[in-house]
């Protein structure tokens, strides 16, 4: 099960599934498993690759289960991962729903950013 909006639940949810990609090990696991999408990787592939202990994977693998930014599936004796892409996509919408809805408090032209002075209107989120 992915990441799911809630109302006031969902903020502590999406702060859990943040502080679980903060980990830098965590994080790796995850690109390792998106460069591995859909079908994701079993746990001895991700160990071997990240070279990690049996218990240290096993423990990351279940914290980003438990925020819904993994899942397991058995086949056999084996133990595959894969990522919830529809979870990541949530986290990342979740970030920029405000994008660009407030006044501009600076104006535009007043910014130094040559990148951000050369944009016109609300195109701060495309």
């Amino acid at each position: 099960m992915g990441i799911q909006p809630t109302s006031e639940g969902s903020l502590e949810h999406i702060a859990a599934a943040f502080a679980a990609l903060g980990q830098p090990s965590r994080l790796r696991i995850v690109r390792l498993l998106l460069s591995a999408y859909p079908q994701g990787l079993p746990a001895g592939e991700i160990q071997k690759e990240l070279e990690v202990s049996a218990p240290t994977l096993s423990h990351h693998l279940d914290k980003l289960r438990q925020v819904g930014i993994v899942t397991a599936q058995k086949d056999r004796q084996w133990i595959w991962y894969s990522v919830q892409s529809e979870s990541l996509r949530y986290l990342i919408d979740f970030l920029f729903e405000e994008c660009c809805t407030r006044n501009q408090v600076v104006a535009m032209e007043d910014l130094e950013l040559a990148e951000v002075s050369s944009r016109s209107g609300n195109e701060c989120c495309d």
